[in-house]
């Protein structure tokens, strides 16, 4: 008679160990699946704000290449005129030379004019001179200003690359950790609505 009642003292801690192991193994499944569900919705969220980095930096692109175009043009244009202008001034020097080598011409202008022609044409390359030089400053600021331009274009192009690059990471996270949150629910489905059901009772 005492070893039934021995017995059946010592068969209740007996069941208890393995149903208090079946809800660990339960908690920790339940724990992993809200961590992988974390993951995926974390890699979601990035994939999102990247997308929108990336839709806002090629819209800047965008823009600044067009601002690095109508740059190139410009300083085309700038160097254009400058090289005309040069031109034109070692002409008018030219002719000034020639001129003052000519002593009729320099005879006639000290007679009919007091000498002011020859100034007033040394005047002109001075101006002349000075236009050049301010023109050469524009044109050197200009491609300064132009290969400043286009190093942070060339930046910016290497930062979207790396944002697309990210985006696509957290793409592929996305997929992966939803699925595995999928297959694992699905595999765990029985245990985890014991510890759910045990959890509101």
């Amino acid at each position: 008679m005492n070893e039934r009642l021995s017995s059946c003292g010592s068969a209740a801690p007996d069941t208890v160990v393995p149903q208090t192991r079946s809800k660990g193994n339960s908690m920790k499944k339940a724990i992993a699946l809200a961590v992988i569900i974390l993951w995926a919705l974390a890699s979601m969220a990035g994939y999102l704000y990247l997308s929108g980095k990336i839709t806002t930096g090629k819209r800047q692109i965008v823009a600044g290449q067009n601002k690095v175009d109508q740059g190139q043009t410009a300083l085309d244009e700038g160097k254009v005129k400058l090289e005309a202008g040069k031109q034109e001034l070692s002409e008018g020097k030219k002719e000034y030379e020639e001129a003052k080598d000519s002593w009729l011409l320099v005879f006639a202008d000290n007679l009919f004019k007091g000498g002011k022609g020859f100034k007033e044409a040394e005047k002109k390359i001075a101006a002349g001179d000075e236009q050049v030089a301010q023109g050469e400053d524009k044109v050197n600021a200009g491609e300064r200003r132009l290969d400043a331009g286009e190093r942070k274009l060339s930046e910016g192009r290497e930062q979207l690359g790396l944002a697309e690059g990210a985006r696509i990471a957290c793409a592929l996270g996305a997929a992966v950790f939803t699925s595995l949150a999928i297959v694992l629910g699905f595999w765990w489905r029985r245990s985890l609505y014991r510890t759910f059901k045990s959890t509101g009772d």
